[in-house]
């Protein structure tokens, strides 16, 4: 029995942390991210950035993820599709200047979204945004066009006890997923909070700490794999390695573009 519940390295958890808006505190928070190990994507507006600004947000933002979130921080279920179209592409257009690599993930501005939105977004080559209807759960993406979240980081400190006591449950589901933003944490007692909740899910060889676009590439790569109808062979045509589980015992890595006989 083949099973498609690893991750790299053959971890079976995951953690990510998303941040809306691009908030100078996001200096600080990066600086909390990168001493214990995990990573963040950051959503940011705008689309006028000065040299200066874009140089400070490569450096900043390096090891994590830099994502869309519109130009102007509109209602996108409020908007006509030409608007859409232009709130995104001049966001996009902005922040690859930026970041030096194509932006193609997203959060949705206030958490507003639509069919209408969704649609806009494929249009313009994003594939993924990130609602903020909490789930309060830890699992997958059903659609990448409305990813919700476990939780925002102000309901999170149970959850990360939960999800770090069931680490080697085969009976719960496998991604941490904490949005919010930097500008929420305005007294010490918030950056300590922040503390606690980080240090909770950081250090364990038993969970991958990636970003949004790494968790988006790594799905669709395990949901592409062929696997023969005897289970004796199991073709990768994506460009990352993907680990599978074989008789709930064997962990196995399946190479990118190879095909292995089990």
């Amino acid at each position: 029995m083949i099973q498609f519940h690893c991750y790299p390295g053959g971890k079976k958890r995951v953690v990510t942390f998303s941040y809306d808006d691009g908030h100078k505190n996001d200096e600080r928070l990066v600086a909390l991210f990168n001493r214990y190990g995990v990573k963040g994507t950051f959503h940011i507006n705008g689309a006028d950035f000065s040299d200066e600004r874009r140089a400070e947000m490569r450096r900043l933002y390096a090891g994590h993820e830099i994502s869309c979130h519109t130009v102007r921080h509109g209602w996108m279920d409020k908007m006509p599709a030409a608007s859409l179209i232009s709130e995104i592409m001049d966001n996009r257009r902005a922040l690859e200047a930026a970041a030096g690599y194509p932006v193609v993930g997203m959060s949705y501005p206030s958490g507003a979204y639509s069919d209408e939105a969704e649609n806009a977004l494929r249009a313009c080559g994003v594939l993924y945004s990130r609602t903020t209807k909490s789930t309060m759960k830890f699992g997958l993406p059903e659609d990448f066009l409305a990813w919700h979240p476990t939780c925002h980081h102000k309901d999170a400190l149970p959850l990360a006890e939960q999800f770090m006591r069931t680490l080697d449950s085969e009976w719960t589901q496998p991604l941490f997923y904490v949005w919010g933003h930097s500008h929420e944490m305005r007294a010490e007692s918030d950056w300590e909070y922040m503390e606690r909740l980080v240090s909770t899910v950081a250090g364990s060889d038993k969970i991958w700490y990636a970003t949004n676009i790494e968790i988006y590439d790594y799905l669709t790569a395990a949901r592409s794999l062929r696997v023969s109808a005897d289970e004796s062979l199991i073709y990768n045509p994506a460009h990352l390695d993907v680990w599978v589980e074989k008789d709930k015992r064997e962990i196995i890595r399946v190479p990118a573009g190879e095909t292995i006989r089990l």
